[in-house]
């Protein structure tokens, strides 16, 4: 893939195809409007993962999974698998089962509907970009979890919340993450964003919800983008917790 090459150690992330940014909102919407409304109306749970070159819901209901695989949408219902290409949200919704509304009832910081039936400008190579920055996101997140709660702080569950279409997971107290891009950045970045900033102080703090390691510091590390960024997260966890007065 151009988006990411293997090294030693895991995924090795490369630069962003030039239409990253239109197909992650693309693709956003796609998660708010079809993907965690399908798994919110069997089982309450709004939540997504990473899957292979993608991101889409865990396996819900009777065996059912949605996942989206560069610009190819899937659908495994009790065995069966079934594919289409991703062309707009009506399609996408037609194909998953899934009733469109406005209101999905999945967050409150979404993008607008919009016209159901106009094409999502999802590109393959971008997708797929998308969800190589997921899959080593979500191994570095899950590494990360681990010694949290080896060390005693207990970690909640590693998923991709639609609204913000971000991966993340928290201790209490810290918000620990990865973005593929936002309002605060037009670049995917990994995040430590502690509850209550008041205090923080320091280079480390780069950001007004806490700290930052961009994805071009990411490209830029020379070793183990991987190690870079568990080296981040930890140190985020350890001056966060230090702060509130805690051990880290």
């Amino acid at each position: 893939m151009a988006n990411v090459e293997r090294q030693r150690g895991g995924r090795h992330l490369a630069p962003l195809p030039a239409e990253f940014a239109e197909t992650r909102d693309a693709l956003r919407r796609l998660a708010v409007y079809v993907l965690s409304p399908a798994r919110k109306a069997v089982t309450g749970r709004i939540g997504l993962q990473p899957t292979p070159g993608g991101f889409g819901t865990p396996v819900f209901g009777e065996g059912e999974q949605l996942r989206v695989e560069g610009a190819t949408l899937h659908r495994l219902t009790a065995g069966t698998a079934e594919s289409a290409p991703i062309t707009s949200l009506a399609a996408a919704a037609d194909f998953a089962g899934v009733k469109l509304s406005d209101d999905p009832g999945v967050g409150h910081d979404i993008p607008e509907l919009g016209d159901p039936d106009g094409p999502l400008p999802v590109s393959p190579p971008a997708a797929l970009a998308l969800g190589a920055f997921y899959g080593f996101a979500g191994s570095v997140l899950a590494e990360f979890k681990a010694e949290l709660d080896a060390g005693g702080h207990e970690c909640s569950a590693v998923q991709l919340w639609p609204d913000h279409f971000d991966l993340g997971c928290n201790i209490d107290g810290v918000n620990f993450g990865s973005s593929p891009g936002d309002g605060y950045s037009a670049e995917p970045y990994v995040y430590v964003g502690p509850w209550n900033s008041e205090g923080l102080s320091g280079d480390f703090w780069n950001a007004p919800f806490g700290a930052v390691l961009s994805y071009r510091d990411l490209l830029a590390v020379g070793g183990d983008q991987r190690q870079a960024a568990l080296a981040f997260l930890r140190r985020g966890a350890g001056l966060a917790l230090s702060q509130a007065g805690e051990v880290p």
